[in-house]
């Protein structure tokens, strides 16, 4: 462990020093650690809890090099979590990537608001030993605080873009059916009041939650019948699309369940799952994770239908939701604002950094002509319009 002391502004503050976990060996401790931490944390981030962590550390290849940055008080306590991994770059270079950067839609740390410091110095500081390091997908607010005047001031290289957009709504003193008004105005909300009428005539309509270990366990297999179903299938964009997906959120969904992290819910006709929708629960906060339904009922709009249900309850909970980002027009008729999602790339100043950072450009802009010139498709539908925005 490798420590570096950091002194916040006033004299007689606490010291807070970085140091960085390398080795898988001491995993099960430092997750004890985090669960402790998410108690006091100001930032936050769902996607960095010891479930997913533990889940997703399961199936990375193996040879897998861990590089986790810490923050932490004089008595030893933790402060700050930021994990990553070693990766190769171009050019026989390494550099760093999140953990869960195939799953996650954010990649900024746990952490309370004096270990912010430690850890920004301390994922700097490995720029001694590789050549970048990657956020892939951070909330605006974090990147104003910590990352827009260190980026003007930087002698670093960087990449900096605004891949994705976010949307978020905010529970407000209105009830939810004023809300919805002002939102859905009259003719759509006339719509899927006649959709929800015709698709309770096509059976018994049940509307299930599932929130403990127990009922999520229940529902994954009929939700199985929902993914294959849904066009995201046919994108290979659905929850389980990819080899390996399916088992490791079977895993990690009762996990979570456990320590009241996520809820299931799903429509079901005549005991037929027809949708389904994982929202990431966290104090005040909902994250819309995934959403699928059959598209044999797509005439009844029950994606829309579910929905509606648990923003209502979202609502009510007084949590806000964030749809996650992603460019999608309907999330954005919804909420209360849309704000940018940021990606950094910081490089090493030397050469090899400077080559680095070309090659990643240049892969950039080749991967953007690519998809620009690709057949449109309901799944490329948020990325092309990231892309057209950038030209």
């Amino acid at each position: 462990m490798f420590k570096v002391p950091i002194r916040e502004n006033t004299a007689d503050s606490e010291i807070v020093t970085y140091s960085l976990c390398r080795h898988p060996k001491g995993f099960s401790a430092l997750l004890d650690e985090v669960e402790d931490l998410l108690t006091r944390a100001y930032i936050r981030n769902p996607y960095f809890t010891p479930e997913w962590i533990e889940c997703w550390w399961k199936r990375v290849e193996p040879g897998t090099k861990p590089l986790i940055v810490l923050a932490r008080n004089d008595s030893g306590q933790l402060e700050g979590f930021w994990p990553f991994v070693e990766r190769p770059g171009v050019l026989w270079s390494r550099g760093l990537w999140p953990m869960v950067y195939d799953e996650a839609n954010y990649f900024v740390p746990i952490a309370t608001k004096r270990g912010m410091k430690s850890l920004c110095f301390g994922i700097k500081a490995q720029l001694k030993e590789f050549q970048f390091f990657w956020i892939p997908l951070m909330d605006d607010s974090f990147w104003d605080k910590y990352w827009k005047e260190e980026i003007k001031q930087s002698t670093f290289l960087h990449i900096t873009r605004v891949p994705r957009k976010t949307s978020i709504l905010e529970p407000s003193d209105r009830t939810f059916d004023e809300f919805w008004a002002s939102k859905m105005g009259a003719k759509s909300r006339k719509s899927l009041r006649y959709d929800q009428k015709s698709f309770r005539e096509q059976g018994d309509c049940v509307i299930e939650v599932a929130t403990d270990e127990k009922d999520v366990q229940a529902m994954l297999p009929a939700s199985c019948l929902v993914e294959v179903n849904s066009w995201k299938s046919e994108q290979i964009t659905g929850l389980y699309s990819i080899r390996g997906k399916r088992a490791f959120f079977f895993d990690l969904l009762p996990k979570l369940a456990k320590k009241a992290r996520v809820r299931l819910t799903m429509i079901r006709i005549d005991d037929e799952p027809v949708a389904w929708e994982v929202d990431l629960l966290d104090q005040d906060f909902l994250g819309i994770h995934n959403l699928s339904f059959d598209q044999k009922w797509k005439k009844y709009s029950p994606g829309k239908q579910l929905m509606e249900i648990n923003l209502r309850r979202a609502w009510e909970e007084g949590r806000t939701v964030d749809f996650l980002p992603g460019n999608l027009n309907y999330k954005e008729k919804i909420a209360s604002r849309v704000e940018p999602v940021r990606e950094l790339h910081l490089f090493k100043k030397s050469m090899r950094g400077y080559l680095a950072k070309c090659l990643i450009k240049w892969n950039m802009k080749v991967r953007k002509k690519i998809i620009l010139r690709s057949k449109p498709t309901k799944a490329s539908e948020s990325l092309r319009k990231s892309l057209e925005a950038e030209s």
